[in-house]
């Protein structure tokens, strides 16, 4: 798996759809109704804007489809990720996420939403770069508010507030590993 230092951050539901078909490969419906189950309340994509993104990943040869004939129903499309693909999705999956409330309920929780499909390890692994990643930002927002005259305050106000979100969210990212362990706890029981 590679895994880029830079920050990769597009806020682009195409993760999201290339996510399934990392996990497998899938037809459309399928894979729309698998985005409408699993994150629903993170992304809110539908039918028609699922097939653009797969139209637009298959003309950047992150996918490709392979057309299987159907007695009685149209052809349809088995969608898998390309090579390219699958490097532009890992490369996505294993860069911090920006530390904005936004980017944090979308881009992080898909994240670990396919993150926990590779493992356990996988997915403590993302929280913890997530947490440093933050722990960095905030250490920067406090220089810079040090530096920042007190008759400015609205500056100081706007730092400021920024510094709180940030470590809610950061107090958030790590509390997050109780949802996996609780699903965890949860498959483990059904296997009973």
């Amino acid at each position: 798996m590679s895994k880029s230092s830079s920050n990769a951050s597009e806020l682009s539901p195409k993760y999201a759809v290339m996510g399934f078909l990392y996990i497998r490969p899938m037809y459309g419906y399928e894979l729309h109704k698998h985005l409408k189950t699993s994150l629903r309340e993170v992304w809110h994509i539908s039918q028609s804007q699922a097939y653009n993104i797969i139209n637009n990943l298959e003309k950047d040869n992150w996918i490709t489809a392979k057309t299987q004939p159907q007695e009685k129903h149209p052809d349809r499309e088995l969608l898998a990720l390309t090579q390219n693909g699958t490097i532009a999705f890992e490369t996505w999956l294993f860069a911090p996420t920006p530390g904005s409330a936004r980017a944090i309920r979308v881009e992080f929780i898909t994240r670990l939403f396919f993150a926990s499909h590779l493992g356990e390890s996988q997915y403590f692994r993302l929280i913890q770069e997530q947490s440093d990643s933050i722990r960095i930002s905030l250490e920067d927002l406090y220089s810079r508010l040090s530096i920042i005259p007190s008759d400015l305050v609205f500056n100081r106000m706007g730092i400021d507030l920024r510094i709180s979100q940030l470590k809610a969210i950061l107090d958030w990212v790590e509390n997050s590993t109780k949802y996996f362990k609780e699903g965890l706890n949860l498959l483990t029981n059904e296997d009973h």
